[in-house]
């Protein structure tokens, strides 16, 4: 392999440099500290840029002129990984966000702005760091089919000078905020996409006899795990006995240890309540006593002109991703979830009651009424597996909390009524609940009352069409 003598005499000169790190004033430490970042930041933008461009030498469609078969690997990113040796995600994450910010080639080779310029311009000059790279491509990657090219140049543009001035984790925010007001309605199809990536997941067992396991949370279940974690904390300071870890500020590492006798680390702490909570819960299932008080709340903080319009979503503290209307709305029937209602500066309206949720004996009144089934028809969803909703919305309707307003719904019919445009509506008529196409007029049709119904009630319709269960 030829190298680059200009690299090389780079790497050299880098190299005869020695640190003065131990000898340095306080400002010369500092000095010496942003320089090196910033020669770090220029050497990052290189190596994504290299393995970028073996990526594309590599792609398919070239057969055996493809760079990644010539010397002997299957793809490019296994060449990347083979000559940089590095893991496989490392060489995927460099080549995704060396493909975002490289050149065009014109027919005539010379080189063309590419899709990022101002961003791969940024990362050259040392000013922009790669992780902020991504942040930036990634944000206009998400939004910029639905918004103008020169809404997203003028977001890019203030996204990199956020960049150079702030962290990553501010301009994670930041662009939040930026994709938020250019696109509210891309939540609907984010809030989709992170349903569909739920997931728990049991790894290898290490050689101590522990198990990792990984969870992938949407924002909605994160904010609700955060606020369980944090209500146990509660007035427990926290000490740090050894130096610092790569560990973050909601996931502090084995250095932090309470003031108190505990001896216990936060992620122990964690832990620990994450299992009783587990455990509790099966043991109230199997015993039939389980409650609904609720021990910990969520304040969402909304717009009042997103909360009437159902368009846009809502920001809980701690968790970058916002939560979409419909998604707010199936939470306070499910119980603790407070909202903030905040006007057009931002400045706090009303901070809503605590949800009232239903009662166990409530509860099991209506999985009896349901016939241990969810009452969505054609649905076999088992009691165990259900949720109260309140037909009548308590937050939008002030729909009363008992058993006439009651309706026992499987998790996917629950998010199906609390949809932004849900296809079905709950109408109760002749002292049932019916479930009949939204815009519906005039009484509802025998095909559209609840499928599962107590013993003793009327037995179940039939669907009208195998194709149109809604008998349209």
């Amino acid at each position: 392999m030829q190298e680059d003598p200009h690299l090389t005499a780079a790497l050299a000169a880098i190299c005869a440099a020695s640190s003065r790190a131990q000898t340095a004033s306080d400002a010369e430490l500092l000095a010496d500290l942003a320089l090196v970042e910033r020669l770090g930041r220029v050497v990052d933008g290189l190596r994504h840029r290299a393995a970028a461009e073996v990526e594309h030498r590599s792609r398919r469609g070239v057969g055996e002129e493809s760079l990644a078969f010539r010397f002997g690997a299957r793809d490019g990113v296994e060449l990347v990984q083979r000559v940089a040796r590095i893991d496989a995600r490392t060489a995927k994450r460099r080549i995704g966000l060396g493909a975002a910010t490289a050149p065009g080639v014109a027919l005539d080779g010379a080189l063309l702005p590419g899709r990022l310029p101002e961003v791969r311009a940024a990362i050259e000059a040392g000013d922009v760091g790669v992780e902020s790279a991504r942040v930036i491509a990634n944000t206009v990657k998400a939004i910029h089919r639905r918004v103008t090219a020169d809404r997203v140049a003028d977001m890019v543009e203030a996204l990199l000078d956020t960049a150079r001035t702030a962290d990553t984790e501010v301009l994670h925010e930041v662009a939040e905020l930026w994709a938020l007001a250019l696109d509210p309605d891309g939540a609907e199809p984010r809030e989709a996409e992170q349903r569909r990536r739920r997931a728990v997941q049991l790894g290898r067992t290490l050689g101590d006899g522990t198990t990792r396991m990984s969870v992938v949370l949407p924002p909605e279940d994160l904010a609700m795990f955060k606020e369980l974690f944090a209500s146990r904390r509660r007035g427990r300071s926290m000490i740090r006995i050894e130096p610092a870890s790569d560990a973050t500020d909601d996931d502090l590492g084995p250095e932090w240890r309470p003031e108190d006798a505990d001896d216990r680390t936060r992620p122990q702490q964690d832990y620990d309540t994450l299992v009783e909570v587990v455990q509790a819960g099966i043991r109230a299932e199997h015993d039939g006593t389980a409650s609904t008080a609720v021990t910990h709340e969520v304040v969402v903080t909304i717009g009042a002109a997103e909360l009437e319009a159902r368009q846009g979503q809502g920001w809980t503290a701690g968790v970058l991703a916002g939560l979409p209307v419909p998604v707010i709305e199936r939470r306070i029937c499910t119980g603790g979830l407070r909202l903030m209602v905040t006007g057009p500066e931002g400045e706090p309206l009303h901070l809503s009651r605590s949800t009232r949720v239903f009662t166990a004996a409530q509860r099991k009144a209506l999985s009896v009424a349901a016939g241990g089934r969810c009452e969505f028809p054609g649905c076999r969803v088992t009691s165990p597996y259900l949720e109260a909703h309140h037909a009548r919305w308590w937050h939008r309707d002030h729909g009363p909390t008992d058993v006439v307003n009651g309706v026992m719904l499987c998790s996917f019919h629950h998010h199906l009524v609390h949809a932004k445009r849900p296809p079905v509506e709950i109408r109760r008529h002749a002292g049932s609940h019916w479930f009949v196409p939204s815009g519906w007029r005039g009484d509802p049709s025998p095909q559209h009352r609840a499928a599962a119904r107590a013993p003793g009630g009327p037995p179940p319709p039939r669907r009208a069409r195998a194709d149109d269960p809604w008998g349209r």
